[in-house]
């Protein structure tokens, strides 16, 4: 796929306030710092993808005044034409702010932006536009064709998967094959596990072989110095007179487990008594509780229904009050209609209209109409006399009559409002009643309640003074008994130091004999032969596998680098140690990537893109900044475009470019 950029609009865009750039080939675009230079490749990106060009969402679109501040009410439009594979297509985004007047505000307020997109002059959907644009390419894969920072800027572990990629991947039987003579060992295992796989199982095994080699010899110590020369048949005199005193103090504690027993039993019945009188107390009590529980609950249905009464009295005396203040509104307005009527009575009807003499002369000629004409017009005029005194009288009447129809009405409404009071103190002295009830009610409840006990007193129950007897009987009897606890105590302490001094003396006799001990030597010292060779195992297949790995690395090195030009991939590190990690380090006649000057940087960079393309088939618009810092001589030949931004003199962007090729 070939990408071409053939030209570029932008209207307010940054500091750019009206600008089009048509592409070529190779264009140079130079100026002074800060003339707008990068703001071409972030316009490019932000039409396409929302970001600028170094892949950042979060970044300054709209244009700022002389004091920093972004210009309102302005839209920021790019137009993007594209050539793919010789089809041509205009991308166009355009973002216009959200201004919205809030209701019971006077100035409408910001409330985002709205983005709208367009193909070919079609107006699209945003998912529509991100889904045509990704159709033509993914969006990580445009930033390493078009940006030269962007796969150095990645870290080495994405480096590094990116560049394995490229290449396809190294079998086991290729890798032996570059050094049979050493690696042929390895094919069996290799193929049953991944060279990963078993690297970590030998470290994991030889770390456990080796930690065992320091034990094993402490532990051949241990035994060897429990071994000692005891007088056998002495520990056994001993161990016999212990066990004779152990069964004497036995039969000690079975004489006095019945004597114990006995004692118990009588514990037992006066528990049982204490529970029964505990028992006849809760029933009784139980009754109490339930009658008293009543009472509260009648007393609280009694409370809550004088709250209600009163609530219901503060209701209806509100209302009375609000009564009474709409009966003196009514009032008032009434008196009001009885002032307007009587003002309205005593209008009288006055005639201000006067003939005009002027009537009678004709404006044109200047001379008298005829005697005729001139009745007629007075006739006219005292008609319309007669006509706006009827009228007069009229409006009069009407409004005589307006007038006492409201009066009517604000004294029906007085009326009806009395009537209202009325029922209100009705209904007010039939709550006062039920009220007075509650709190008669409420009140004799409350003395009910206060005449229970809190305990109920049992002494004059037969069953209760029946249990207390029965229970004072068994107390003076147990009190009278001894339980032998304080024997069987000493007993069982007695017992348990003969039995601590014969596991002493058995376990003497024990170690006396030492043909298990000689026996456990020979097993650990066979062991330990057995161990060395493990280790001797482990750390030859980690020597091969070490030995596997360095060829595997080689290789995969060689073929990445087959891919470049200039540049070459330090894939390896070796550490002090010796060990071989990953690594992923870009190298440029053996000098670093991060040590390369800004020119060889560049160049370095443009290989790099330059793979990429290859490796997936196309070529993109590659905008290189600080382009200064390269010569034409040294700037690689590119199958796609270049967009060179250079610092230069110029006050204003200059924009020079070479004619698109036609491959």
């Amino acid at each position: 796929m070939k990408i071409l950029l053939k030209k570029l609009h932008m209207e307010n865009f940054k500091k750019t306030k009206d600008q089009t750039i048509d592409f070529g080939h190779i264009t140079k675009i130079s100026g002074q710092n800060a003339v707008g230079k990068s703001t071409v490749a972030d316009a490019f990106m932000w039409c396409l993808f929302n970001k600028n060009s170094l892949g950042e969402a979060k970044f300054q679109v709209r244009p700022l005044d002389a004091f920093g501040n972004p210009i309102d009410h302005v839209d920021i439009k790019v137009v993007v034409t594209l050539d793919v594979d010789g089809r041509e297509f205009e991308l166009s985004k355009t973002q216009k702010q959200n201004w919205v007047k809030k209701r019971g505000t006077l100035e409408a307020t910001l409330q985002g932006n709205d983005n709208l997109y367009e193909i070919d002059g079609v107006p699209k959907k945003e998912k529509d536009f991100k889904t045509f644009v990704s159709d033509i390419i993914n969006e990580d894969l445009f930033q390493l064709l078009t940006n030269p920072q962007a796969f150095v800027s990645k870290k080495w572990k994405e480096q590094r998967e990116e560049l394995m990629k490229m290449i396809p991947g190294v079998d086991n039987d290729t890798v032996i094959a570059s050094n049979p003579d050493v690696l042929s060992e390895l094919n069996l295992a290799l193929s049953l596990h991944t060279p990963e796989d078993l690297q970590a199982k030998a470290k994991k095994a030889l770390s456990e072989y080796k930690k065992k080699q320091t034990e094993i010899p402490a532990r051949v110590d241990e035994v060897r110095k429990s071994m000692t020369d005891i007088d056998v048949a002495e520990l056994e005199l001993q161990r016999n007179g212990l066990k004779e005193q152990i069964a004497t103090v036995e039969k000690s504690e079975a004489d006095m487990t019945a004597q114990y027993e006995a004692h118990q039993k009588v514990t037992d019945d006066l528990m049982d008594l204490k529970f029964a009188l505990s028992d006849v107390e809760r029933k009784a009590n139980e009754r109490n509780v339930t009658k008293k529980n009543s009472f509260i609950d009648e007393l609280a249905q009694y409370e809550n229904d004088i709250t209600s009464c009163k609530r219901r009295m503060e209701i209806c005396d509100q209302n009375i009050r609000d009564a009474n203040g709409t009966i003196s509104a009514y009032e008032k307005k009434r008196a009001e209609m009885h002032e307007k009527w009587i003002a309205e009575k005593e209008k009288v009807y006055s005639d201000t209209l006067a003939f005009d003499e002027k009537e009678t002369v004709c404006p044109l000629c200047g001379q008298s109409y005829p005697a005729d004409k001139i009745a007629q017009i007075k006739a006219e005029f005292e008609e319309k006399k007669v006509a706006l005194k009827a009228n007069w009288e009229k409006e009069h009447t009407d409004a005589l009559e307006r007038i006492v129809a409201d009066g009517n009405r604000y004294k029906d409404l007085i009326s009806r409002t009395q009537e209202k009071i009325v029922d209100l103190r009705t209904n007010q002295e039939k709550i006062k009643v039920n009220l007075q009830s509650a709190e008669t009610e409420r009140d004799r409840v409350i003395k009910l309640l206060k005449s229970l006990p809190d305990k109920v007193d049992c002494s004059e129950n037969a069953e209760y003074q029946k249990l207390q007897e029965q229970i004072t009987l068994k107390e003076e009897y147990l009190s009278k008994m001894n339980s032998g606890a304080e024997i069987r105590q000493q007993l069982k302490i007695k017992k348990n130091g003969l039995m601590d001094e014969l596991a002493i003396v058995e376990k003497q006799i024990a170690s006396a004999d030492n043909s298990a001990k000689e026996e456990r030597i020979e097993e650990l010292e066979a062991e330990m032969r057995e161990i060395a060779q493990s280790v001797a195992d482990e750390e030859k297949m980690l020597y091969l596998l070490e030995k596997f790995m360095k060829a595997k690395m080689m290789i995969l090195s060689k073929m990445v680098n087959e891919k470049f030009g200039i540049v070459n991939w330090k894939l390896f590190d070796k550490q002090v140690n010796g060990a071989v990690v990953e690594c992923c380090e870009c190298m440029v006649n053996g000098v670093p990537y991060s040590a390369l000057n800004t020119g060889h940087r560049i160049v370095a960079e443009l290989d790099i893109i330059h793979a990429l393309s290859v490796m997936h088939d196309v070529t993109a618009p590659i905008f290189v900044d600080n382009a200064e810092a390269v010569n034409d001589y040294n700037i690689p030949e590119m199958e796609g475009q270049l967009v060179l931004l250079q610092v230069t003199d110029d006050k204003e962007l200059k924009v020079e470019r070479e004619d698109m090729r036609n491959d």
